[in-house]
């Protein structure tokens, strides 16, 4: 996992929560980091298909739109 469960421990606590627990937040950063994985996977697709190494703002908002995410 590259995402650190206490980062999304401050973000729910943040959010309101008073306490969190350590499960809650790893929960929430596997789930985040899972989604991420798929929407830079795809990012990375339309990068390639238009013949480009680099993955610009426009390939990550059309693989957003393209996942419902």
């Amino acid at each position: 996992m590259i995402l650190k469960r206490e980062t999304f421990d401050k973000f729910l606590k943040k959010f309101g929560a008073k306490r969190v627990s350590p499960g809650a937040a790893e929960y929430l950063a596997k789930y985040i980091e899972e989604k991420a994985v798929l929407l830079l996977k795809e990012a990375k697709a339309y990068a390639e298909h238009a013949k480009r190494s680099t993955v610009l703002q426009d390939d990550i908002r059309l693989a957003r739109k393209n996942l419902n995410l």
